[in-house]
């Protein structure tokens, strides 16, 4: 699978951001992660993801993650990703380990892998 478990739980908390609660995300077979927010997600050819509320997020030629519903990603000098829509930041996420296992919402939560096929979101 083109993003993993936990790039995924990530991008469901960054989608519910209006409304955040606690989930965990598991791998499912064949391929994809359900999500106990009632998110899922299954991959898309050429490196790209599907949720099941219809968003869809693919990397560009540069790496850059492109939304179809509109989100744009900056990152800052001190190295928090926000998500913004139409300028506006909605949410803002950090990764906090070298091996991209646990990462931080300026909301309060955090989202980090439990073991290969599992991560969870929790309120810090």
């Amino acid at each position: 699978m083109p993003f993993s478990v936990i790039e995924i739980a990530v991008y469901a908390m960054v989608l519910s951001a209006s409304q955040p609660r606690p989930f965990e995300c598991v791998e499912v077979q064949p391929q994809g992660v359900n999500c106990t927010n009632g998110m899922a997600a299954d991959p898309l050819p050429d490196d790209g993801l599907r949720f099941n509320t219809g968003v869809t997020i693919s990397r560009g030629r540069n790496r850059d993650l492109i939304f179809s519903n509109g989100l744009q990603v900056h990152l800052d000098a001190s190295a928090w990703a926000q998500f913004q829509k139409d300028g506006a930041t909605i949410v803002s996420v950090r990764r906090m380990d070298a091996r991209g296992s646990r990462f931080v919402f300026n909301n309060g939560y955090a989202c980090q892998s439990v073991d290969k096929g599992t991560a969870r979101c929790y309120r810090q």
